[in-house]
């Protein structure tokens, strides 16, 4: 059974050959719930013969087939019955996938979430890949070598808000109300080399788990509109950061302020996904996460879900009060400064700089493409209008002092 988890994972996040599903939609009458489930069944089956040809360790963009047909199928569905349990869940994920097909949104995501050491691939993965630390570095440099010689990020910033955003809001929407319905969603799924039929049950505690990580997404892609960055060819760095008003100042919206609520979002999501992991008592072998170490389809460990609660804990910590950095302590290195470095978090995304070249440190220009920071380090104002309220010149100088040997 082990060895068929690639093509379950397939099924299940993209349902590609699901022959049953019984889920908890309220009686909307036989006519009506049958015509619901015959446009479901008319979704899956169009996938089926879709994907026969999908690699199931492959993103989504990488697929040589258009969700938009089979998304309709779910969102007709949803049309009839609001409360469809399985097309709630399917209409979410086809409706993801589709802007995920798009390249310059692969270079971003690829970048961001880099593919090493991220664990099981399949189509799915980008959102658990989002849990992960996001690397900003790789995706500038994919993002440049993807790009035309005349390519204004503002384009991709277009892109995003247009379709990506959107799709994003209507898949939470959609894992909110299959949580709130306590949804349970039984998939018989019919192995033709094995002869065999097994069974997949997505519940509440499975949309907590996916939830999280599409917080994290929005909150990424809220914080990617939030700022102009367009460059134009020419323009050197130096008159960029000197002379541009326009560079690193904030588009219109309240991007970073939503990029918090998010954030909020992800936390509770968290919190909520290890209680009801913890909790589950019934039996596990054909549960999609769980919390056994031999059970289920993706086994996550019995001290997964304690280990949940105790990140959810910190985020919460962090969101409420404020984030704490003391280089000495939690670095563990013995040359790091012992100094106290706050972040009020909320002030940050809610009260952005703007623009952030108005805080830069004073510089001079080795060449228009090289800055240099004079030194001792002063900052227009240190404490980023109260960001980092405690901090100094003489303390940022001492952070950057050691940054600069490692």
């Amino acid at each position: 059974m082990k060895a068929l988890r690639p093509l379950v994972v397939l099924v299940v996040l993209l349902g590609a050959v699901a022959l049953g599903l019984f889920g908890c939609s309220k009686d909307k009458g036989a006519d009506e719930a049958a015509t619901a489930d015959q446009l479901f069944s008319q979704g899956i089956a169009y996938l089926e013969d879709s994907m026969g040809g999908v690699n199931p360790e492959e993103p989504p963009w990488m697929w040589d087939i258009n969700l938009e047909q089979a998304n309709g199928y779910f969102e007709d569905a949803l049309d009839i019955d609001p409360d469809h349990c399985g097309a709630l869940m399917m209409a979410a994920i086809t409706r993801i996938a589709m802007v995920l097909q798009d390249p310059d949104l692969a270079d971003i995501i690829d970048g961001l979430f880099p593919e090493e050491g991220r664990g099981r691939g399949g189509p799915g993965d980008f959102l658990f890949r989002a849990l992960r630390k996001p690397d900003v570095y790789t995706a500038a440099r994919r993002l440049k070598e993807s790009c035309r010689s005349e390519f204004a990020f503002s384009e991709l910033q277009d892109f995003i808000e247009a379709e990506v955003l959107p799709a994003l809001d209507y898949a939470d929407g959609n894992l909110m109300q299959f949580e709130d319905q306590d949804c349970v969603v039984l998939l018989h799924i019919e192995v033709e080399e094995s002869r065999e039929v097994v069974e997949i049950e997505i519940d509440a505690t499975d949309a907590f788990l996916m939830h999280a990580p599409l917080d994290v997404l929005q909150a990424v892609f809220y914080i990617a509109v939030s700022y102009n960055v367009d460059t134009e060819e020419g323009q050197t760095l130096q008159y960029l950061i000197d002379d541009d008003p326009d560079f690193l100042s904030l588009r219109p919206g309240d991007n970073m302020a939503s990029a918090h609520s998010e954030l909020w979002e992800m936390q509770y999501h968290l919190s909520e996904g290890a209680s009801s992991l913890g909790g589950e008592t019934d039996p596990q072998d054909t549960d999609l996460f769980t919390n056994t170490d031999d059970e289920g389809w993706i086994p996550l460990g019995a001290g997964f879900a304690d280990s949940l609660s105790f990140v959810a804990g910190e985020m919460l910590e962090a969101l409420e009060s404020g984030l704490n950095y003391n280089p000495a302590e939690d670095s563990g290195d013995p040359t790091a400064p012992d100094i106290d470095i706050f972040v009020d978090l909320e002030k940050f995304f809610t009260d952005p700089l703007d623009p952030i070249t108005d805080y830069f440190p004073a510089h001079t220009w080795s060449d228009p493409e090289s800055m240099v920071v004079t030194e001792p380090i002063t900052f227009p104002d240190p404490t980023f209008t109260d960001i980092t309220p405690d901090m100094t010149n003489e303390k940022w100088g001492q952070f950057f002092d050691w940054l600069n040997t490692q």
